[in-house]
């Protein structure tokens, strides 16, 4: 850097106005002339910045003029950078992270120290309004670790908060006479299946999204044979996604074959999740629930917030986000209970007096409707009904090798009277 431009950087020799005459030869408002320094100087730590080596991103609009990133013991970074941020993202430590390069899906925030800078950015919005946007340059110091494949729900909530909202289109419901249930379970999105290798079919992520997409449609034309639902209830997770990590593992960590990055198949998943709830919301409302399977926990979870936060304000999609694994839902005299069905063992068998004992002292058909599996299984215990549901995912080397194959592809959609319970289970079969 030459003298020359160590002057124009310097924070002393007079204000902007002053500066600028002084040494361009230029006399200004002062209010343009904060401008122009403020383009000048950036220009400046770019240049220095590209005879360093440095990389910046060219779709940051940004400025960094020193980074010092410090490794601690515990696996957390601490990183003092400048940055410049809007008033919105200063105000995020989520977003500052984000800034600093780091994914909120893999890593949180431990602390956030900032200390506002000299001089500020005005820019144009970048949807050619003419608006004006001012971001300030703040001097960070960041400490971030790894998330280590936990998630909180405020994190999740933060990451997804400032996603743009949707227009969407409000239906008028004229009252319908049953509860659709829609449990899609074990869907297995992201899942390589080899066919010549299992015995069996092909799965991977372009398979799975026309099957996915031809069995919603094809459950949902069977259901409008008994008119329109009152309310369909979906459930989401029960293993929708293969796995749950960047290194392709189960959430405990158990090694899988896949066809894609994980990347791919969550933008995938998500939005198959949301073009199912646009199907099922055009014939009636729909409540949504969160029921995590043993290999997607983490990313079925995030994917419901998502839909929470895009349907925050539409009045026909309601999300129940709570983080219990076992969850039930009362609709007249029926009451249901949802579970991945793993780790309960025969557990199972008590909980539901235990756990929601007012809506069992209410109901007469009682239900548990379980996952994991693959195939169909009904067993009637203690004035219980405890149903495994079917799969429409192939089988994989790993169900392969131990032997788990022929088991029927079928998802299926549970028509409810509020009176008298379950009335018809519909199927929509993988033809093979």
């Amino acid at each position: 850097m030459n003298s020359f431009e160590q002057q124009v950087l310097a924070d002393g020799g007079g204000n902007a106005q002053e500066k600028l005459r002084r040494l361009y030869g230029k006399d200004i408002t002062y209010h343009n002339a904060k401008k122009y320094l403020a383009g000048i100087k950036m220009h400046i730590l770019k240049l220095e910045e590209m005879g360093a080596g440095a990389s910046v991103p060219p779709e940051e609009a940004q400025t960094y003029s020193q980074e010092e990133t410090t490794f601690n013991k515990d696996n957390s970074q601490t990183i003092k950078r400048d940055v410049y941020l809007t008033p919105e993202e200063a105000a995020s430590p989520t977003s500052i992270m984000k800034k600093c390069g780091f994914d909120p899906l893999l890593w949180e925030v431990v602390t956030c120290k900032l200390i506002t800078g000299s001089w500020d950015v005005t820019i144009k919005n970048a949807d050619g309004e003419g608006r004006l946007h001012t971001n300030r340059k703040y001097s960070v110091t960041l400490t971030v670790k790894p998330l280590g494949g936990t998630l909180t729900s405020d994190q999740v909530l933060e990451i997804f908060k400032n996603l743009p909202k949707p227009k969407l289109t409000e239906y008028e419901y004229q009252g319908g006479k049953y509860l659709l249930e829609l449990p899609i379970m074990d869907f297995h999105l992201g899942k390589l299946a080899w066919g010549e290798e299992t015995g069996g079919q092909d799965y991977d992520l372009k398979i799975a999204e026309k099957l996915w997409r031809k069995t919603v449609a094809d459950l949902l034309s069977k259901a409008e044979l008994f008119g329109a639902p009152e309310l369909v209830l979906f459930p989401i997770g029960q293993d929708y996604f293969h796995f749950d990590t960047p290194q392709t593992t189960t959430t405990s960590g158990t090694q899988l074959d896949s066809d894609t990055r994980w990347q791919k198949m969550y933008s995938k998943g998500v939005e198959l999740l949301v073009w199912a709830v646009e199907q099922c919301r055009a014939i009636a409302p729909v409540k949504i629930i969160w029921i995590p399977g043993n290999h997607d926990t983490v990313l079925s979870y995030t994917a419901t917030v998502g839909l929470a936060q895009r349907y925050a304000e539409c009045k026909g999609v309601e999300v129940n986000l709570s983080p219990t694994r076992r969850k039930y839902f009362s609709y007249g005299s029926s009451l249901i209970g949802f579970a991945h069905g793993v780790e309960e063992g025969k557990r199972i068998e008590g909980l539901m007096q235990v756990e929601a004992p007012e809506a069992w002292g209410e109901s007469v058909w009682r239900e548990y409707h379980l996952g994991h599996l693959h195939t169909e299984n009904t067993l009637d215990k203690g004035g219980i009904i405890f149903r495994r549901i079917s799969s429409i995912t192939a089988a994989d080397a790993w169900h392969a090798e131990n032997g788990f194959v022929g088991t029927t592809r079928r998802a299926q959609a549970f028509v409810w009277d509020k009176e008298r319970g379950l009335q018809a289970i519909v199927n929509s079969n993988v033809r093979v």
